[in-house]
């Protein structure tokens, strides 16, 4: 017997040792056994049996060494633990289908054994206990960077996502494409989805590959498992990092993926079934060509192949099936495209070996629509006619699951609101909020709320995209990244139709398309949508989805924004953002006087009235103004500052403050906009003065920390591209107390009229000198101011140069004459 012993042997097989035969197996597992302690098995007749019955208790009766003696207990333990899954199993499924001696051969009537089975509502029940009693498996640490189920199931802490199974199998079609963004949990989905469904070759196999499911949802839906569980042949492949730097290095990558596929189905070929041809295929590719050919078929005739050995058709998934395309810098797209074009094609349209395919990646690319059967499920996909939205949730995690991660963490007084505002915000049709799973995982791993969700990738490539748009789309994206820092309400949107397809060399031209771009970066996780319909179909409705429908897109979470916070400043060009740190500056420099002359002339420089929008809708228009300097000051949001807006003080709420949290920096700013009616110079002086006086009146000053001594106070009235700025600088009385009246104004300015405000501009534009003592002395040489009266009765402050009268005013002379 001891002939067949190996080191991966059984409970059953141990049980049935005898002496000699069991002393064999434990000398090869490593027991280091002394003479003393061999004779002892000897002399008590310990056979396989009595082997497993044996405790620590009745070892060092027989005087066995802690060392080995650990080691058997182990073992001991290991081998009856085996013993219980079997029984586990053999309960569950009736023994006899999970031991047969070997894969299935005979293809299962899948739809006819449901139907006889189970009632039409059994599918449907998990959808209910998955959305509201989120399951969490702990077998070990934190690992984020693990995609390998069994490692994350057995090592890891997993969000139980098992019921993705049943939803591909059940409700997926023959073709389908799920895009999210990456490290989204995709490819551990796959990697479930392959150790569920491939078939195993051994009992052993067998019992262990269930138990890694034992504990997860799809474990309590029996009729499922008998009808799925290793019951498929499987082509499981992803071409991630494939070597992109030649076509010929390429090709050789590619080559050592279909080689390693191969080799794990190396089986067929001992089956002798396949013909001449076929066999010569099979080894051609298991010795490594690099024929266009052959590697354009690879997958459909491995199709074939597991056909004719199973007898039954095969499921395929496919992970990051666009990545070659989307990395071919250095070789010719339409090449790299053609042949994944070619390959895709052999196995998802209209192939009799195929089953299922499962396509996953980034991006919908334009090839995959040619093939007219492939069903693309996004994050934001629709409510079908069952109302669920289809796999929306099996990627990424839920507000319930981000609550039941918090309650089994050991981590203390966790703030649910920062981590919502940092890793939440992605959001499916029908208004489930989505966390992003790496990010939230390396959080409750790391115990700091930070940035992990960087795509250092593609990162690069992005922001080259950007630059080369023209100013109309950068515009936008400033206006998306300035938003986003207002209060939920404010945020504003970018409005644009995505593109059901794309082919990656549209963003090699020299121009890009507006929805190209935002396609882009929505599928990419850098934009989130909100899309109207879902409600409709819920009802039952008709509901056009890709031809007509525009959606609302905008900055996901903090997170994203502290990325977009960088690129922003690539995009938007490094002048500009220097311009902005200098303007600001002027605040926490004290010099309100240069602040209120030279910042309505940079706005005037910066924005276009397609910027602002309707002037009549007021609140839309003030939350302009509002994004726009906000977005201006996010640079200042960090560790010395906390830049706050419409954050409840005093009696209101303050537009923005900038509040310092360094006890180094003493100065605090608070900002309030109004919005005038008209651009007549006294009447945004009066909104300004208003804004201003509202400042001191809701006591904004309200809790100011005691470290600063100085507040910045800034009221700025807009109009379309006028702005007018009244400020003052208070300094603190009394040590501690933070009541209105213990700040003292130590400092007040105002803006200039219009027309040198216009004069400041060019002389910005111009590079010239900002010495304000020169440029005042210059415009008060060259300009006079108009005669004309305001609605007010006071005197028109604007500046002419010709004439006596401005453009509002110019009628004025005709009445007079």
């Amino acid at each position: 017997m001891s002939s067949i012993i190996t080191t991966n042997i059984s409970y059953k097989v141990v049980k049935e040792f005898d002496t000699e035969a069991l002393i064999t197996f434990l000398i090869r597992k490593k027991i280091d056994f002394n003479e003393n302690e061999i004779q002892i098995f000897h002399d008590q007749g310990i056979n396989g049996d009595s082997f497993l019955m044996l405790n620590e208790k009745k070892l060092k009766e027989y005087k066995i060494q802690i060392g080995p003696r650990v080691k058997l207990i182990n073992l001991i333990n290991n081998l009856n633990n085996q013993k219980q899954s079997a029984d586990i199993v053999s309960n569950i499924l009736h023994l006899p289908f999970l031991i047969d001696s070997g894969p299935p051969k005979k293809c299962l009537k899948l739809i006819k054994d449901f139907e006889e089975n189970d009632d039409e509502e059994k599918p449907m029940k998990w959808l209910k206990q998955a959305k509201d009693n989120p399951n969490i498996v702990i077998n070990g640490n934190y690992i984020p960077d693990v995609s390998d189920f069994a490692k994350f199931i057995t090592s890891g802490i997993f969000v139980d996502k098992s019921l993705f199974i049943m939803e591909f199998m059940i409700y997926g079609e023959q073709a389908n494409l799920i895009t999210r963004p990456h490290q989204f949990g995709k490819s551990t989905n796959l990697s479930m989805l392959y150790t569920f469904l491939t078939p195993t070759f051994t009992e052993e196999e067998k019992i262990q590959r269930l138990s890694l499911f034992k504990d997860l949802r799809i474990s309590e839906f029996n009729w499922f498992i008998k009808l799925n569980f290793g019951n498929w042949p499987v082509i499981y492949i992803s071409f991630k990092d494939l070597n992109i730097k030649s076509w010929q290095l390429m090709l050789n990558s590619l080559k050592q993926k279909m080689v390693k596929l191969y080799e794990k189905h190396r089986y067929i070929l001992d089956d002798k079934k396949l013909s001449n041809t076929n066999e010569k295929f099979f080894k051609k590719i298991l010795n490594g060509t690099t024929d266009q050919s052959y590697l354009t078929d690879a997958l459909s005739s491995l199709a074939e192949y597991l056909y004719i050995y199973f007898n039954k058709r095969s499921i395929i998934l496919i992970d990051e099936y666009d990545w070659p395309m989307k990395n071919t810098e250095k070789i010719n797209y339409d090449d790299v495209n053609f042949l994944f074009q070619s390959m895709y094609s052999s196995v998802a349209k209209d192939n009799e070996y195929v089953h299922k395919i499962l396509f996953v990646g980034l991006l919908p690319i334009s090839f995959l629509s040619g093939l007219n059967n492939v069903e693309h499920f996004p994050i934001h996909i629709l409510p079908s006619i069952h109302k669920r939205a289809y796999f929306s949730d099996s990627f990424g995690f839920t507000q319930k699951e981000i609550e039941a991660l918090i309650r089994k963490s050991i981590l203390k007084n966790i703030n649910l609101s920062d981590l919502s505002s940092y890793y939440n915000g992605y959001q499916t049709s029908i208004g489930t909020n989505i966390y992003n799973p790496y990010s939230m995982i390396s959080f409750l791993k790391n115990g700091v709320i930070t940035n992990y969700w960087i795509n250092s990738g593609s990162e690069k490539t992005l922001v080259g995209y950007l630059k080369k748009c023209d100013q109309s789309i950068k515009e936008k994206i400033q206006k998306l990244f300035y938003s986003f820092y207002s209060s939920q309400n404010d945020k504003l949107f970018v409005k644009v139709k995505l593109m059901s397809c794309l082919q990656y060399d549209i963003f090699k031209k020299k121009e890009l398309e507006i929805d190209a771009v935002f396609t882009l970066l929505y599928y990419s996780g850098y934009l989130t949508a909100k899309m109207d319909g879902a409600n409709a179909r819920l009802k039952g409705e008709v509901v056009e989805f890709w031809k007509n429908t525009k959606i609302k897109l905008m900055i996901p979470n903090r997170e994203v924004a502290e990325q977009w916070r960088e690129w922003i400043y690539e995009i938007i060009g490094t002048d500009q953002v220097k311009m902005n740190k200098n303007i600001y500056n002027l605040l926490f420099k004290k010099d309100i006087k240069t602040f209120c002359k030279e910042f309505p002339a940079i706005y005037m420089d910066m924005v276009s009235y397609h910027d602002i929008g309707d002037t009549t809708r007021t609140k839309l228009h003030e939350g302009w103004y509002h994004a726009f300097v906000l977005g201006s000051l996010a640079m200042y949001h960090g560790d010395d500052y906390q830049v706050v807006s419409n954050r409840e003080v005093g009696l209101d709420r303050a537009d923005i403050r900038i509040i310092s949290t360094n006890k180094e920096y003493n100065t605090n700013i608070t900002f309030e906009f109004k919005v005038a009616l008209s651009e007549d110079c006294d009447m945004m002086e009066s909104c300004a003065e208003k804004g201003l006086n509202q400042i001191d009146e809701k006591n904004y000053r309200a809790n100011t920390p005691s470290h600063v001594k100085t507040i910045v106070e800034v009221a700025i009235a807009f109009h379309k591209k006028h702005a007018f700025i009244s400020a003052h600088v208070l300094q603190r009385i009394e040590k501690g107390s933070s009541i209105s009246s213990n700040w003292k104004i130590s400092l007040t300015a105002k803006s200039e009229s219009f027309q040198m405000q216009r004069d400041t501009v060019s002389n910005f534009s111009k590079n010239k000198s900002d010495d304000d003592s020169a440029t005042s002395t210059v415009c008060k040489n060259s300009l006079k101011r108009c005669k004309g009266i305001t609605t007010t009765n006071n005197r028109c402050r604007r500046t002419v140069k010709f004439g006596n009268y401005c453009y509002q005013h110019k009628n004025q002379k005709n009445l007079r004459s």
